[in-house]
């Protein structure tokens, strides 16, 4: 955006004076407020490098057109917009964190890159167009609105960018960080995160023939010698966060967490109850590690009628929304 000073402005004409100042008479009477349209496109925005895993390859992008390809890629576009807003507000919190330009650590050379088991999903517009299909122009549009709506703003907790951590749902509560990732944060603590029952991993059941759980276990920790015909007595959760997260369980000779038991068996989440018949049958609630914004609890929110800031400030504790300016 050009900027203008007292040498280089333009002339207006005497007429064109007079509509100035009646218009700005009629805002001070009135009161308005000038916006651009909802998907039209922030100038000046900040740039972030992005590494692409799948080609290797590094790209300069404005930060508010990178925010769309992560939003579209991590939150399905038929979401509430203000669910979207709040994801978008979430995804520019953790970049701006990790952009070096803001003192962050960066990722592979560049400010941040595409693997969401490093950073965050993200999706090229083209890809974003196959996979909306039909309705490629209406979530399109709804994705910049969200994300432009928000232009800037990220959660800070004392004048800091958080970690905006994030997940699918969080099977009824979310999970104090400390217990999944040995780390205290005071704003990513457990909540309450109702109404997320339609996602659709949710629930979900695994069942494992008692040999194949037995050899995985004492595979993966010898000391357990678990044996096939004894696992209803050998196998044993022994405490739970308040989450209902399996916290401990006893397997035999040696004790695990749950988040052990969860990555061993590629489990939704490490909410899960185990029943011994014929099979170890394995059943989870919540889909994902359960920290920070659970995103169908923000749905949740939202059709209850809740703005973006309302679901941040739910989901990360103490936290204000701040701008970042170019």
């Amino acid at each position: 955006m050009r900027r203008y000073d007292k040498y280089h402005c333009p002339r207006l004409s005497a007429m064109g004076l007079a509509a100035v100042a009646a218009i700005v008479l009629l805002c001070a009477v009135r009161g308005c407020i000038i916006s651009r349209q909802p998907n039209e496109k922030p100038e000046g925005m900040l740039s972030i490098s992005l590494y692409d895993r799948a080609s290797g390859k590094t790209e300069e992008m404005p930060l508010e057109e990178y925010l769309i390809g992560v939003v579209g890629a991590e939150m399905p576009a038929s979401f509430p917009l203000e669910a979207l807003k709040a994801q978008a507000v979430a995804a520019r919190t953790y970049a701006v964190r990790h952009m070096t330009a803001f003192g962050g650590s960066g990722c592979s050379g560049a400010d941040i890159c595409t693997d969401s088991g490093c950073c965050q999903s993200y999706k090229s517009t083209e890809q974003l167009k196959k996979k909306f299909g039909g309705d490629a122009r209406q979530y399109m549009d709804k994705l910049r609105q969200a994300v432009y709506e928000t232009e800037g703003e990220y959660a800070a907790y004392k004048g800091e960018p958080i970690e905006a951590l994030y997940h699918s749902s969080a099977g009824g509560r979310t999970e104090d960080a400390q217990n999944v990732f040995s780390a205290a944060l005071p704003y990513l603590v457990g909540v309450d995160s109702p109404g997320e029952e339609t996602a659709g991993k949710y629930a979900a059941e695994v069942r494992v023939s008692l040999g194949e759980f037995t050899n995985r276990v004492n595979k993966k920790w010898p000391a357990a010698k678990l044996k096939k015909n004894r696992l209803g007595e050998q196998v044993k959760v022994v405490s739970r966060y308040d989450s209902g997260r399996v916290k401990e369980l006893k397997l035999n000779k040696v004790t695990v967490s749950g988040r052990e038991l969860r990555r061993l068996f590629d489990l939704n989440s490490a909410n899960f109850t185990l029943s011994i018949g014929e099979k170890v049958t394995i059943r989870t609630k919540g889909y994902g590690h359960g920290v920070g914004m659970s995103q169908y609890g923000a749905r949740a929110m939202a059709l209850e009628g809740a703005g973006y800031e309302e679901i941040l400030k739910h989901y990360y504790t103490g936290v204000e929304i701040e701008k970042v300016t170019p």
